[in-house]
Order: C-alpha cells, then sequence, then structure tokens
C-alpha cells in the first residue's frame, strides 16, 4: 500500500498554505520551505496526511508529503532511498556537514550498537534534469548541528540532511514499500536499536524546543 494523499487532501493543503496563487516556480520553494519547516520527530507514523494534521514527521513522512503535492501542482517526482548511519551526525565535520553534539545518553547507544537507517528523499523533474531535495530537518535544529538548506532556488540538487552512504536506490513511486521492506530485512537487534535511537532522539529535540 502506497502512503498518498487523496486528492481533497492535496487540494486543502495547498489552499491552508496558499500556495495555489503563486506561480510553477515559487510553488516549488515555497512547498519545500513549509513541508522542510514541519518539525522533525517521530509520530509512530509514516502518513503524509497524519504529518501535516501532527505538524511533525521524520524523513519517510515529510518526504511523501511534499512528494504528494509536488505532483498535485504538476511536478514529475520519484522516490529516492539511501542508507545512513546515525553516528555519522557526530564525528569530522566537513564543509558541508557541521557535527550534532547528541546528549551523553544517545551517544552511548552508539557503543554497543551499530545504528543505521534507510533514509526517504525525493528527486524532482525541473528544468529537464532530475533535481535532489530533502525537507527532513526543520530550519530551527540548525541551532543543534543539523544540515539544513536555507534559501533553495528551486532548480539545484541540495545536499542530503544526513550523510548518506553510496548505497543508494530510486524506488520510483514506492519509496515507502522498498522502506519497509528495508527495515524488514534489518536484524531484530539493529531494528530494535533503530527504533530506540530515533525515539530517543525525538524525544532530547522535543525537550529542547520546549526550552527554546
Amino acid at each position: 500500500m502506497a502512503m498518498t494523499l487523496t486528492k481533497e487532501q492535496r487540494k486543502e493543503i495547498l489552499k491552508e498554505w496558499k500556495i495555489n496563487t503563486l506561480s510553477k516556480d515559487k510553488q516549488i520553494v515555497a512547498l519545500y520551505e513549509k513541508v522542510r519547516d514541519i518539525p522533525f520527530g517521530s509520530i509512530g507514523s509514516r502518513d503524509p496526511y497524519k504529518v501535516y494534521q501532527a505538524n511533525k514527521g521524520t524523513c519517510s513522512g515529510k518526504n511523501f508529503l511534499i512528494k504528494e503535492l509536488f505532483n498535485e501542482i504538476g511536478v514529475a517526482t520519484k522516490d529516492m532511498i539511501c542508507l545512513q548511519r546515525w553516528k555519522d551526525l557526530t564525528w569530522y565535520p566537513d564543509d558541508e556537514y557541521n557535527v550534532v553534539e547528541l546528549p551523553d545518553h544517545l551517544m552511548k547507544l552508539f557503543e554497543n550498537n551499530e545504528i543505521v537507517d534507510f533514509h526517504n528523499y525525493v528527486k524532482i523533474y525541473v528544468d529537464d534534469k532530475w533535481v535532489q531535495l530533502d525537507v527532513t530537518i526543520d530550519a530551527p535544529l540548525k541551532a543543534l548541528g543539523f544540515h539544513v538548506v536555507e534559501n533553495w532556488d528551486g532548480k539545484s540538487d541540495m545536499p542530503l540532511c544526513f550523510v548518506g552512504t553510496h548505497k543508494v536506490w530510486d524506488c520510483g513511486d514506492e519509496g515507502h514499500l522498498k522502506k519497509i521492506e528495508f527495515t524488514n530485512m534489518m536484524p531484530d537487534g539493529i531494528e530494535d536499536a533503530r527504533k530506540y535511537f530515533l525515539k530517543s532522539l525525538t524525544s532530547w529535540i522535543d525537550e529542547w524546543r520546549a526550552n527554546q
């Protein structure tokens, strides 16, 4: 089962966000910024409409949501997935990525487990080429060291929110099914560690937001 919105739900969101009155170029950028700034965090669902209603989501739900809305305004899309190591958030900054200073209780989770994930993002077809974008991390989390793209032009590739590996899958319209397939292939210990880390990361970020 694909994670999709109904026609009515797409129209509801575009109306609420006042997207319809913009030119196509401005719609693309406005949708990126609207979905990007839905706060990052797990709600236990990848359903894009639940992400919209809860105003919260992780890579899968937020990127499924923007994919649906791009399709509604006539922009071709495809789901992408890459293998990601959560520990890469915390070491060896480069010209593109800072490091995130996670609290000790999260850092300790890396001591006994290799915590990996399958990171969803999207590509859109503009100006006769496929362009990569990623709405996973909202702008305020830049203060914690997360990677956020601001002032995107709507036409150029952007770096992913998380450092990915070279294992990348072009999933067409089946990003949700591939995510389930890949995570089901994880050994139980690694899948449990992935879920616990994401839940703990969400709690830490929620606490940080509450104190801002």
